[in-house]
Order: C-alpha cells, then structure tokens, then sequence
C-alpha cells in the first residue's frame, strides 16, 4: 500500500510538472530559436494584439549572470502593454561563466537578436532598439556602434567605469554599509584581475559610446551602490558629445538604487513610463537631469606600485605557507629527537613558548587561507556575509592575524631571552617561523586585518 501512495504520488508530481512545462505562456508569447556565433540561443517575443499596424520593438540585453526566464518576462510586461514587441532571450552558457565573459561576444547575440525581430511582419525594422541594464549597458553601446540595424538605445542603470572599478566601489559600499573600512574590497578586485580571474576587468565603455549615432535614453537611480551614478551620466554624456552625438536623454529616479529599485519593485513604474513616451518620439530633443549626489568616488584598480601587483602578494601567499609549513613539518619530525633530548634541554623545553610557537605558524597559514577564501566569496557572491549587522568572516580574520602578531611577539622575546641555549636546529626552525611572521605584518597591514 505504502509503495502504491508512492508511486501515485510520483505520478501526480509528473503530470503537475508536465501540465507546468507545456501550459501556454501570457498571451502573445513566442517562442523562438536563433543562432550567434555557432551557439543556439532560446528566447520569447512578446507581442500585444495586432492592430494592422507595425510596432517598435525592444530587445532585452540583460544584467550579469542569469536570471530565470520568468524574471525577465515580468520586467518587460509593462512594454508589451505599451504597445512595444519585445525580445527576451536567455544568456548563452558557452563562453560566459564568472571567469570568462566577452562583451563582443555578447554584442554578437544581442546583435543577432535585433536582426530577429526586425524580420518580423509585426514590427517596425527602423525602429527596434536595445535594452540595456546593467552589464547589459557595457554590451548595447557595443551593438549600436557596430550595426546600423539598432534603431535607439535604452540603458539602465548602466556603468561607465570599467568593471573591475566598479565591482570593487560597489564592493566597497556593500562592507562600509556593514561597518567595514578599508582596502580589502579593492585590494581583492586587484588580486582577481592581476591572475586573470575578473573577465573584461579593463572594458572601457567611452570607445563605444562616442561611435553610437542612434539615440539614446539613459537613466540612474539617485541612490544607486552598485553603479557610481554620478561618475557614469558623465562618462556617458562626455562620450556621446565627443562622437558628436547630441540625441540623447539623461534621467534621475530619486529614492531609487539599483538596477531601479525602490523597496520591493525591482524597476520602478516611473521608469517605464519616461522610456514609453520617450520612443514615442526617440528623435525629440531630450533633457538630462542634473547628476545625483555620489558620496565616494571610485577608484583606479591598477596597481601603484611593486607590493600591489598579483606576483608580488601572490608570491607572498606562497612565502608564508612555505615559511609556516615548513616549521610545522620540522616539528613533527624532530618531535621524537626533542623528547630523548627534553631532560637536557633549557628555555627551549618552555612548553609554553612550544605551543605559542605552533599557534603562530597555525594562525600564519590560516589567516591567508582564510582572507583567499573570503575574497573569493564577496566576489562571486556579492554579500559581506555579515550577520545580524556584523561581518563575522572579516572580524574572524582581524582575530587570527591579530593572534599572530601576539604570538609572535611571545616567541620573539622567549627566543632571545634563551637565545644561548637554543641549539641551532631550534634556531633554524624558530628562523623559519618569525620569517613567516615578518611577512605576515605587512600583508596583513596591506589588506587592512591590522588596523581599521
């Protein structure tokens, strides 16, 4: 009896899932298939009541990473009901991961989408454009640039630093907004790009936007942490004017932050409203509100000078898991030595200073492990993982990088008050450890675990 409920119960969850998969979508949804690049790409066309007449139309160019395709039918419902075809398609997986990303590629599809929808006998061909959010707002420009075939060009929420900058200023914002200050966000975006690990790290969006000619809309949120608002209606309006483009539109959503959020609405009402009545005219004289209020400004991720570079902390990482290592290892073997020798041993036998000496080489391996594995983690998670307020992993790593400095200075002083009757294999091992210590001062100092 109990395998027959199973094996209903199963049952029914395979019709319920069936009837989900294979249930019609909204009314005047497509779906459709194309190829870019040698990749098939899927995607749904939205396309309210034919009236005999054709439509403008608007693909969608997304926001980093991949959001579900249900998301992504609910942010362009309010065009549809404008009256505007719309294009959703779902991000290729070939090529594009956390490590790996090309913006031309990524134009390419977008590209490839626009050529879609202008086949269509529903829709206007010289009027379809592109949507841009976000890291979608690095890619349309892109598209603008290198075909004709985009009729205009909305950005939201776009950036006009490069990525790398960006990330570490939104970085930044996320631990100053939890009570955290100091380097660690940019230091980290400046270790992932020097090993190659940040994809488009360097993008320079200008190039791009000075060779647009279509006309563009563009709007930011006032208070906006993961975007510099301020810093990108510049680069933005000081881009277009360069390429002689003056058809362009500028807008402000006060209270909103990003990509146009504002409380639970992911995009605000406001915004569809502006871009609605803007592609009634796209060609119309536009307006550009003053720039919101930016508290910091971002900052270059290249490095200054020798000590920021990748191979130089990379080297030290490596150094100081040599030097800690090879202390815990001579230990374990000449364990047995040191106890035959303990009943004529002096200081040295301290059992105190021993385990000081093992808590430093512990805490030196541990607090580079540990920042490597945080560092990693805000990158790809994009959260502090603070708790109740507090940002538990960084307090965690403050504490053992300060154990260590404690330790060390315990072991310096216990070795050189017994410093003559330490033998010299003691003196090698002790030499390994406060070597490791003697780099783990200033690396810690550079990542902001001493002081802050």
């Amino acid at each position: 009896m109990f395998a027959a409920r199973k094996l209903l119960g199963l049952v029914g969850v395979l019709l319920m899932t069936a009837a989900l998969t294979l249930a019609p979508g909204p009314a005047g949804a497509e779906e459709v298939t194309f190829t870019s690049d040698g990749t098939r790409l899927n995607g749904t066309v939205f396309a309210p009541p034919g009236t005999g007449h054709r439509r403008p139309g608007l693909v969608l160019v997304s926001v980093s990473g991949w959001l579900p395709r249900e998301e992504l039918h609910k942010m362009v419902a309010p065009f549809v009901e404008a009256g505007v075809v719309t294009f959703v398609y779902e991000k290729r997986t070939a090529g594009y991961s956390a490590t790996q990303r090309s913006y031309s590629q990524l134009a390419d599809d977008a590209l490839a989408a626009v050529r879609l929808l202008r086949a269509r006998p529903d829709v206007d061909p010289d009027r379809v454009g592109l949507w841009g959010i976000s890291e979608g707002g690095w890619v349309a420009p892109l598209v603008a640039a290198r075909s004709p075939e985009v009729g205009f060009v909305v950005l939201l929420a776009a950036s006009g630093v490069q990525p790398a900058r960006q990330t570490a200023w939104h970085l930044d914002n996320l631990l100053r907004h939890d009570g955290v200050s100091g380097p660690l966000a940019l230091n980290g975006v400046r270790l992932a790009e020097g090993l190659g690990q940040f994809p488009e790290a360097a993008f320079d969006p200008a190039p791009a936007l000075t060779r647009v000619r279509q006309p563009v809309f563009a709007v930011w949120g006032a208070d906006d942490h993961t975007v510099p608002p301020a810093e990108s209606m510049a680069v933005v309006r000081n881009a277009l004017e360069q390429g002689g483009n003056h058809d362009y539109t500028m807008r402000v959503v006060s209270s909103a932050t990003h990509p146009l959020a504002r409380g639970t609405t992911w995009i605000v009402p406001e915004f569809y409203d502006l871009v609605t009545a803007w592609l009634k005219s796209p060609k119309a004289a536009g307006r550009s509100d003053a720039p919101p209020s930016q508290e910091r400004t971002s900052l270059p991720v290249e490095p200054h000078t020798w000590y920021e570079s990748a191979w130089a902390q990379g080297g030290a990482l490596l150094l100081m898991a040599v030097l800690f290592s090879a202390y815990l290892g001579a230990g374990l073997v000449g364990r047995r030595r040191r106890r035959r020798a303990a009943a004529a041993r002096g200081p040295e036998r301290d059992p105190g200073m021993r385990r000081t000496a093992r808590l430093l080489a512990v805490c030196g391996l541990l607090a580079p492990l540990g920042l490597v594995c945080y560092v990693v983690a805000l990158l790809l998670t994009q959260s502090t993982g603070a708790v109740g307020g507090v940002v538990v992993p960084y307090l965690a790593l403050r504490g053992v990088v300060l154990l260590a400095v404690a330790a060390m200075a315990f072991v310096a002083a216990a070795w050189w008050r017994a410093r003559r009757h330490i033998t010299r294999a003691e003196r090698v091992r002790l030499g390994l450890l406060l070597g490791g210590g003697a780099v783990l001062l200033p690396w810690a100092a550079y990542w902001g675990l001493l002081f802050g």
